[in-house]
């Protein structure tokens, strides 16, 4: 990611809302290019994560380490998670965006998509059982991040536990994963045309009118985010012992691409070879980014409890505090693991809302501007996941600031990372 292309992706942005707003139809009718970007994405990430994961898991070559590092991993996601989730919370009572908000001229979306999904939210035996894939080849097929981090896990524990006899495997998926990284360059390459017809089809479908009564949401929201991005993220660099600057001048460029294309699989291998050079070893990075992405959405996270007092405000519903705080556990466990299901962020909004008594027309209501709220939490999420995995690389002690040749590998047993002259 050179600056420039960054560049030519914020173009291509301003300049699709523009040609959807003055050209709607014609905006609507060039989203299956933006659609096509997504699909080259989706069929690219995969193969990096679950190369990457495999050459990262048999590199630890210590299955009690393994674990040892899955175990700070989901500590470190709930523990964030939960701060961001009283964050928005906070904000949200303070800035109420959903008091004096007139939603009786807004269109109603359909919701029935997502309706169908709420019960996989809340049906926690069926949430843990989907974690175990049934078919490795139909969750590869479904995009369950989860069941195919759950399967890498294990296969790699057990190339780790045949020893020399898994070497011939690592090599083919070190070689694999080098090849992905250089396809999803190459796809890449047409980044700004996708994200010219995402946001053309965008402003095309739901027109700029439809921002107006909810602008206070979406100011609240980004309000919200701004906090994470620059109160609690410099906080967190500062318990870390890292420069804020140098973490927001490493990935200010995929903040931007990410916040363009709405997906954060569009920069996972850059991200990941980043942070491999800024000191986390690479086989940490290897296993904390691609879990992270089920698990650490925290730009999401603070969207739900604002989206959900937003509802609550606009139609007047007055929620207690112990409310608000069940509704708050609701989201910390609902919000991981449902990353396979389409418009995962409504569908957690969704099935927690109504759980709480919310009405599922709020959800209907505010859906045509999630596009625009997810350009920022996904901006959030990139950098959420650098500072996930220097976490867990400082809890392991193995953490090498600015070791750009920290990719020496010596196996005697366990990986040993050389540290950079």
């Amino acid at each position: 990611m050179k600056t420039r292309f960054a560049f030519f992706i914020l173009i291509a942005a301003i300049l699709g809302a523009v040609f959807g707003h003055f050209f709607p139809e014609a905006g609507v009718a060039i989203k299956p290019l933006g659609d096509g970007f997504i699909r080259l994405i989706k069929m690219v990430v995969l193969p990096v994560i679950v190369s990457t994961l495999l050459v990262g898991i048999t590199g630890v070559g210590d299955i009690k380490r393994m674990g040892r590092i899955g175990i700070k991993t989901i500590i470190w996601f709930e523990l964030i998670t939960t701060i961001i989730l009283f964050i928005g919370l906070a904000v949200g009572n303070i800035l109420k965006p959903g008091v004096g908000t007139n939603l009786k001229n807004l269109p109603k979306a359909d919701i029935s998509s997502i309706a169908e999904n709420t019960s996989v939210v809340m049906d926690g035996k069926t949430l843990i059982l989907n974690i175990i894939p049934t078919n490795i080849v139909d969750a590869l097929a479904r995009s369950d991040l989860l069941a195919v981090i759950f399967f890498c896990v294990m296969f790699g524990i057990a190339l780790v536990s045949i020893g020399e006899e898994a070497k011939p495997v690592i090599r083919i998926m070190e070689t694999i994963s080098k090849a992905s990284f250089k396809l999803v360059n190459i796809v890449m390459s047409v980044a700004p045309i996708g994200v010219f017809a995402l946001m053309s089809a965008t402003i095309g479908t739901y027109g700029i009118s439809l921002l107006l009564p909810l602008i206070k949401l979406i100011g609240t929201a980004y309000f919200g985010l701004a906090i994470v991005l620059f109160v609690l993220f410099p906080l967190v660099a500062l318990l870390l012992k890292i420069k804020i600057t140098d973490v927001y001048k490493m990935v200010w460029d995929l903040m931007l691409i990410g916040a363009s294309t709405g997906s954060t699989e569009t920069v996972v291998p850059q991200l990941m070879e980043r942070v491999e050079k800024f000191g986390v070893p690479k086989y940490i990075s290897s296993f904390v980014i691609p879990s992270g992405m089920p698990l650490n959405s925290d730009g999401t996270t603070l969207y739900l409890s604002i989206a959900a007092l937003f509802i609550a405000q606009a139609f007047e519903i007055d929620m207690s505090w112990s409310q608000q705080l069940i509704m708050i556990l609701f989201f910390v466990v609902t919000s991981k693991g449902v990353a396979a299901v389409p418009s995962s962020s409504m569908v957690i909004l969704l099935a927690t809302g109504t759980a709480v008594g919310l009405p599922a027309e709020g959800v209907a209501l505010i859906l045509g501007i999630d596009r625009i709220i997810d350009m920022a939490r996904t901006a959030i999420n990139v950098i959420g996941h650098v500072f996930s995995s220097v976490a867990v690389a400082k809890w392991e002690g193995v953490f090498s600031p600015n070791a750009s040749e920290n990719v020496s590998l010596i196996t005697n047993g366990e990986e040993q990372w050389s540290k950079a002259k």
